[in-house]
């Protein structure tokens, strides 16, 4: 790879790449290589519960209107499915930069204030969600014992997905915070960009 299309490729997202540059330091490639576990574990549960609870819905809808009767636990099932689905929605917009962010202060820094405030804001992002985890992960444990009318899951089951979507959010902004101070990747804040705002 030449040096400019090496320099070109710094300048993208860290999501853009495919694969970062080989001469960043050990814990910044770790800290890309954890997002990209990540990122292909949100999306294939995307993938996964979008597509059940499409055949869900389409079932019950089916079996509804041609008089056969419906399926007693698809309402139930959809309820269980729907917050993984959008748990791992939530994960993966924190993990390209397109959960909620201060653009126009962003874009109104310099490059070293600009860095500063993104290290603060993942910091209280990590802190906040890391710790919400550990509440969420107490509940689990307490709503173990509760189970769901006919499919008969515990109560614990969506308590575990919050606490999983909520530690992987706090991940998510901890390996931000690698790739801007140790990586010294810039932080790229692009209004005309419909995607992500700020990475």
């Amino acid at each position: 790879m030449s040096n400019a299309s090496q320099e070109c490729s710094r300048d993208l997202p860290p999501v853009a790449l495919s694969s970062p540059p080989k001469d960043l330091p050990a814990i910044v490639l770790l800290a890309h290589r954890l997002e990209k576990v990540i990122g292909q574990f949100c999306q294939f549960v995307l993938l996964a519960t979008g597509l059940a609870l499409l055949v869900i819905l389409m079932a019950v809808v089916v079996l509804r209107y041609s008089e056969l009767g419906s399926i007693d636990s698809g309402a139930e099932l959809s309820a269980l499915i729907f917050p993984v689905f959008v748990t791992a929605g939530i994960v993966e917009a924190a993990r390209t930069g397109a959960h909620v962010a201060t653009q126009i202060l962003l874009n109104a820094l310099n490059g070293a204030w600009k860095l500063r405030l993104i290290v603060l804001i993942h910091t209280v992002t990590a802190s906040a969600y890391l710790y919400l985890s550990t509440f969420a992960f107490r509940n689990a444990i307490i709503a173990h014992d509760e189970l769901s009318t006919i499919l008969e899951v515990p109560g614990s089951f969506g308590y575990g997905c919050l606490t999983v979507g909520l530690a992987f959010v706090g991940i998510c902004s901890l390996t931000a915070i690698v790739r801007h101070t140790f990586g010294n990747e810039p932080v790229v804040v692009n209004f005309a960009d419909a995607g992500p705002g700020v990475v």
